[in-house]
């Protein structure tokens, strides 16, 4: 009964079965492996019940259950065993064990929990030996009980041909649908289907030719075709001559069970599956990323990049290989600059027409798309034009800056799905990113450039609300990044005014503070808490040098390397304002750039602080002799303490020492 303590004495292998079935009954369960330890715990613990294999280390359950009697602990033994020996059964009974129960199955633990369940009962509870004589059941009633059992009670009879049955209860009509009238006369397989399990069926066969007794778990079917799991158990009933006389057969419904088991298998399995996809996405994320960051780290083209990409993804277990691609802004093809791995040449080119249409989906979406072979159609660049299961195409961009297309074919069936998919969304992002910085290095070691003359006429423009705002034309003289897409504007006011408070009220704007003040001008910070179109020139590969503005245009002098698409950067202007004008253009020689160099190096080691800090410091004439100013006004008006100002302005100047001294310094 729940809440009852019970003893089980089991090896070690098979035991965690049995105990979860009387656990999940309500049993406190504790559980020793020998007859020893069983009887040392019986002693010095109250249980009760006891449950016992026969076969123990070192001894048998015949000898705990003659000690437990011998001790007159007063506890129950139940012997739960697959040993079927006569001989055994009998001593076992002897020896003062109070129930037997063969182990044949999942289905006998559940009878265990059961056998248990009613010798820890009260009513069921050993005691002292009564005397029955008087009260033993009639045939009447014996008939009765098993006619109203709640299990299928079936008998056949061996002298018949065919062992037809000649008796079912009220319980197997029940379970199976077919009255009595017509199962009777009838061998018990017409309970079969195309379900049932053929060898479940030769064992039977072979139990009853041979007169064994059998559970088994078999599929069958209902009257009306509905199958159900049978938990059955077949044994001979033998007459006073030896002789079998029938084939009684116990038939339980465990359709529940079954289906409780199979929802459990199919989780376990799913789970399973899972891990195993989890640990393939880890093995790419270690291996695949690590080595494309290590190329990108050590190459200096984006040539070089998309050949030794193309290359790795190849070379990776479940991968057959990729190519990197372009879509010219000429033609409006797809040119191949990379391939690896696949029947795909470098410098093919292809019409979007007549490729996946995936691609053109990455390239209008600019998220990453993905097919099998038996979804796409065939054609250039599908997965079964190269014989690969999966294609992804990943787009490769930073900012706005599109330089591209990944396009990946698995070699595995189970590759590239959902979860692989954000790895080779990072795989896009790291090449991007490489690709953007061997570009910016490009430019900023280049020989020549070319110099763009923008106007734009928009009163929207930010720049030219801030100087409508300050009632005057503004010089833009540099820009600090802040977290987020905020940032910090350094603005020169020719026509000073002491009223910022219109500056404040603009939608985009945080704060307005005073850097510095001379006679003739003002400088301010403005921090923005969005950043104007300009500061996305440089991932177009442009540089902002120049920039003034009035309440009604703006002008700007962009630096470029001469081979940069000068059409990418105007559109950035224009996708938000009209009148947006390319005054001239001019390829020169490049002006100062180990000085621009030097200060991108700097600017990268700079936090944000510090950069405002030197900033500022700058332009309120800090570093002149004599100071016009000291630390404490300075801090004042960067809205912090003199001792943090101080702080982040030797942070700086110690970072700008250091890379004039040792360039290839870091920190």
């Amino acid at each position: 009964m729940p809440g009852s303590r019970a003893l089980l004495v089991h090896p070690e292998e098979g035991s965690d079965r049995i105990t979860s079935a009387l656990g999940a009954a309500g049993f406190d369960v504790t559980t020793v492996n020998s007859a020893t330890s069983a009887v040392a715990k019986v002693t010095t613990g109250e249980y009760d019940c006891i449950v016992s294999e026969y076969s123990l280390p070192g001894d048998d359950g015949l000898a705990l259950a003659e000690a437990i009697e011998e001790s007159d602990a007063q506890v129950p033994v139940v012997m739960f065993s697959a040993v079927e020996d006569e001989d055994v059964l009998e001593a076992a009974f002897e020896s003062g064990v109070d129930e037997f129960l063969h182990k044949n199955g999942s289905a006998s633990i559940d009878r265990l929990v059961t056998d248990v369940s009613t010798v820890c009962s009260a009513e069921g509870a050993p005691g002292a030996k009564q005397d029955i004589s008087g009260h033993e059941p009639t045939a009447e009633e014996v008939s009765r009980a098993v006619s109203e059992a709640p299990v299928g009670v079936s008998l056949s009879d061996p002298e018949l041909p065919d062992l037809p049955l000649v008796y079912v209860n009220d319980a197997w009509e029940e379970h199976t649908g077919y009255p009595v009238e017509e199962a009777l006369g009838r061998n018990p397989r017409f309970l079969q289907g195309p379900g049932t399990d053929p060898e479940t069926v030769e064992r039977l066969s072979t139990a009853i030719s041979e007169e064994e007794q059998i559970t088994v778990e078999i599929r069958n079917y209902r009257r009306d075709g509905t199958p159900f799991w049978n938990e059955l158990t077949v044994a001979p009933v033998y007459d006073t001559d030896g002789d079998v006389a029938h084939y009684v057969g116990f038939q339980n419904d465990v359709t529940d069970r079954k289906r409780a088991e199979q929802l459990a298998e199919e989780r376990a399995e799913k789970l399973a599956t899972e891990r195993r996809a989890l640990d393939r996405v880890l093995g790419r994320v270690n291996g695949l990323l690590s080595e494309i960051s290590r190329i990108l780290v050590e190459s200096r083209d984006r040539e070089t990049i998309a050949e030794r990409v193309c290359e790795e993804i190849a070379d990776e277990p479940g991968y057959k290989g990729g190519w990197i691609a372009e879509v010219s802004s000429a033609t409006g093809r797809l040119d191949v600059t990379a391939a690896s791995g696949v029947s795909v040449e470098a410098d093919a080119s292809f019409s979007l027409d007549e490729t996946p249409r995936e691609i053109g989906q990455a390239i209008e979406t600019e998220e990453i798309q993905g097919c099998s072979a038996g979804s796409a159609p065939g054609g250039p660049l599908s997965p079964s034009a190269v014989g690969a299961p999966r294609f992804l195409v990943v787009p490769i961009t930073y900012g706005h800056r599109r330089y591209g297309l990944l396009g990946i074919y698995s070699s595995e069936g189970n590759a590239l799905d959902r979860r692989e998919r954000k790895v080779c969304e990072s795989v896009g992002k790291m090449i991007a990113n490489g690709m953007h910085s061997v570009e910016t290095t490009r430019i900023l070691t280049t020989d020549r450039v070319v110099e763009l003359q923008v106007a734009i006429r928009d009163r929207s423009f930010s720049l030219s609300r801030v100087a409508d705002a300050l009632d005057g034309p503004i010089e833009h003289l540099g820009t600090t990044r802040l977290d987020d897409d905020a940032c910090e504007l350094y603005l020169r006011v020719t026509d000073p005014t002491e009223d910022v408070s219109a500056v404040e009220a603009l939608p985009f704007v945080e704060s307005v503070r005073l850097v510095s003040e001379t006679d003739d001008d003002v400088t301010i910070a403005v921090t923005a808490t969005e950043s104007p179109p300009l500061t996305r020139l440089a991932e177009y590969g442009g540089v902002v040098v120049e920039a003034t503005a009035d309440a009604s245009s703006a002008s700007l002098t962009i630096e470029a390397p001469p081979e940069q698409d000068v059409r990418g950067m105007l559109d950035v202007f224009r996708a938000e304002y009209d009148g947006v004008e390319l005054r001239s253009r001019v390829e020169r020689e490049s002006r100062d750039r180990s000085l621009t160099e030097f200060a991108a190096a700097v600017d990268d080691r700079l936090t944000d602080r510090q950069r405002s800090a030197l900033k500022t410091a700058e332009l309120n004439g800090y570093f002149e002799w004599p100071r016009p100013v000291d630390g404490s006004e300075i801090a004042e008006r960067m809205g912090i303490t003199r001792q943090t100002f101080h702080q982040h302005l030797r942070a700086a100047e110690r970072k700008l020492v250091e890379a004039y001294v040792d360039p290839r310094s870091r920190n």
